[in-house]
């Protein structure tokens, strides 16, 4: 069930950052603990104050990040197109619990201002 149980990174189970975080321990990379610094909208600037790049250009392996809504959303890049649209997969996106893949176009990678972690 959702928010049953705490992660390694102190945040709670089939949540985006949840999982974003695991996505990025399990490529090898190194994942900060941020457990209790805020929810998704905080970590550009979490990152930023670990010293980890952030910017607007999609990498695949990235976290994305959209600041809109009260708590923000994380989520995975799996791919990048040629015409800067992105594959992503995330879970809660929709507050459900739930996991997705789904690509995002160019177009509104833009007009909702995400950015991009380069863990």
């Amino acid at each position: 069930p959702l928010d049953n149980t705490i992660d390694s990174w102190g945040m709670y189970n089939r949540e985006c950052v949840s999982y974003t975080a695991y996505k990025v321990a399990a490529s090898g990379r190194y994942m900060p603990y941020w457990g209790g610094r805020g929810n998704a909208k905080q970590w550009d600037d979490n990152a930023r104050g670990s010293g980890i790049p952030v910017d607007t250009s999609p990498q695949p392996g990235d976290v994305g990040i959209s600041n809109n809504g009260y708590y923000g959303h994380s989520f995975y890049v799996e791919q990048v197109s040629g015409d800067g649209s992105i594959y992503i997969s995330d879970y809660n996106q929709q507050f459900d619990g739930r996991y997705r893949e789904y690509w995002v176009s160019a177009d509104t990678v833009r007009a909702r201002g995400f950015v991009f972690i380069h863990f």
